[in-house]
């Protein structure tokens, strides 16, 4: 299901939600678009890049949308780096070089102007979009697995690409760019290259291509010709929050429809603040809160409960790595028995009262200290913007300065990285696993390590827009990771 942002932008760019949940010719068309790419990857890429098997279309009645049926494939995502991943470290940089910059020229050339977006271009989160089949091990091969978008091709992280590419293809096509196929171009395309497309993929492809294209042309010119009333009445009574009489009642009085949009919009946002205040009254109870003081208290003071933290920690952060497909058993055996080595434990657990922090820390930063500013006892700007920013690095750095100070009167080796580090607004939280590795000639190597890539991956997975899971964001921060840790 596509998150509230994307359905957000969608609604406000378009007046509807994404249409491949609700319109059939919009479906029909990215079939249609599978069905034309599947051999022409296959031709580009020699059978090093395919599309999954598309089986075709239906409507799910309990989810009100339609729901494209295609092949489940075995796999995993581009490897993230870790100290145990070996070559596979590589996968990235194979994807970004040999997939999607040559797909792009391919898309381009052939008319696919609205898939560009999908084949990242400009878009960090296309990466996402394409899967390793690991049931063949001795052909390696990339799927790809999303070819549809979920917002317009509006928001390249480089502003280059959005002004020299999505723009001038939105004034082409007459309409903000949502995988759009320039037909004629299309068919141009394949009478150039018939020859080679049916020396490739044989005979009887060609005719099959251009009847597919000439199907194509209909469905998209007839799901494209809907003005933004239509879209928005059709997107709510296909998806079951209008009957048809209120559809064809609405469909001809679009000012009456705005209002009703209206007024929804308002009763939403009441029933919204209502249910954030009962969440409110049902967590802030004194007895929840002093509970919640309380294990936040025998973790801050007890090293023991620290400590079995930290194996714990390590250890769900290893199965999430090994879900993913990043880790095999014996690797995640490996990182969790390097837990019991050195002074591994007591950094992790160290890193664990960073993590802590953050709870009081945050509601200083966004309750506090705005709060502060509204009723005049901060004036200066810059003094709030300073405490908003640094706040969290000046808590770690008391914290990393205490632990110093009892090290070297217990004549214990003192967390100057970690001291050092810190200070560092956002990746500071990395301070005591990079100080485990500075530490992990005397053990705890390959947690140090894996802990560190994990940190920084977490940071390309929480920016907003372009980060996420499997993006080219996590494994840019990941690759961070490379600078202090090998693997």
């Amino acid at each position: 299901m596509p998150d509230k942002a994307s359905s957000l932008v969608m609604t406000v760019l378009t007046g509807a939600v994404n249409p491949y949940r609700w319109n059939q010719d919009a479906v029909e068309v990215a079939v249609l678009r599978r069905r034309i790419l599947t051999p022409l990857v296959t031709w580009w890429f020699d059978g090093r890049v395919r599309l999954p098997d598309t089986g075709g279309v239906r409507f799910v009645e309990e989810a009100k949308a339609f729901e494209l049926k295609a092949e489940l494939i075995e796999g995993r995502h581009a490897m993230l780096r870790h100290p145990l991943c070996g070559e596979a470290r590589q996968e990235h940089r194979e994807l970004v070089r040999e997939v999607l910059r040559p797909l792009q020229k391919h898309l381009k050339a052939a008319g696919f102007d609205g898939l560009l977006w999908q084949a990242g271009k400009g878009n960090p989160v296309a990466t996402a979009n394409f899967m390793r089949e690991t049931k063949d091990d001795a052909r390696a091969r990339w799927a790809w697995i999303d070819a549809e978008s979920g917002v317009p091709a509006l928001f390249p992280l480089n502003p280059w690409h959005l002004a020299r590419t999505y723009l001038p293809l939105c004034i082409k096509h007459g309409r903000w760019l949502f995988d759009d196929v320039d037909v004629p171009r299309l068919r141009a395309y394949l009478d150039e290259h018939a020859t080679a497309i049916e020396a490739a993929t044989g005979t009887g492809t060609l005719r099959e291509l251009r009847r597919d294209v000439d199907t194509l042309e209909a469905a998209q010119r007839s799901w494209k010709a809907l003005g933004r009333h239509r879209r928005s009445v059709a997107s709510h009574h296909v998806t079951g929050r209008i009957t048809d009489e209120q559809a064809a009642y609405y469909t001809k009085r679009p000012l009456r429809w705005i209002g009703r949009l209206a007024r929804r919009g308002i009763v939403r946002g009441v029933r919204f603040a209502g249910r954030m205040v009962v969440y409110l009254l049902m967590h802030l109870r004194p007895r929840l809160v002093a509970a919640a003081l309380s294990r936040w208290a025998r973790f801050f003071f007890s090293q023991e409960v620290r400590e079995r933290w930290a194996t714990r920690y390590v250890r769900r952060r290893a199965v999430v790595w090994r879900e993913r497909g990043f880790l095999t058993r014996a690797d995640a055996r490996a990182i969790r028995a390097s837990m019991r080595e050195g002074d591994a434990a007591e950094y992790v657990a160290d890193f664990g009262i960073h993590l802590a922090l953050k709870l009081p820390v945050n509601l200083l930063r966004y309750v506090a200290v705005p709060a502060l500013y509204a009723t005049g006892v901060i004036e200066s700007g810059w003094l709030a913007a300073g405490l908003f920013v640094f706040m969290t690095p000046v808590c770690r750095t008391l914290y990393s300065l205490w632990r110093c100070v009892r090290s070297l009167v217990r004549g214990r080796r003192a967390p100057w990285v970690a001291l050092v580090v810190g200070a560092v607004p956002t990746f500071g939280n990395a301070a005591y696993p990079l100080q485990l590795l500075a530490a992990s000639a005397r053990g705890g190597a390959e947690a140090a390590s894996f802990l560190v890539h994990d940190i920084f991956s977490a940071t390309g997975r929480r920016l907003p827009i372009w980060g996420g899971r499997d993006t080219r964001m996590e494994h840019r921060t990941n690759a961070i990771a490379t600078l202090f840790a090998r693997g």
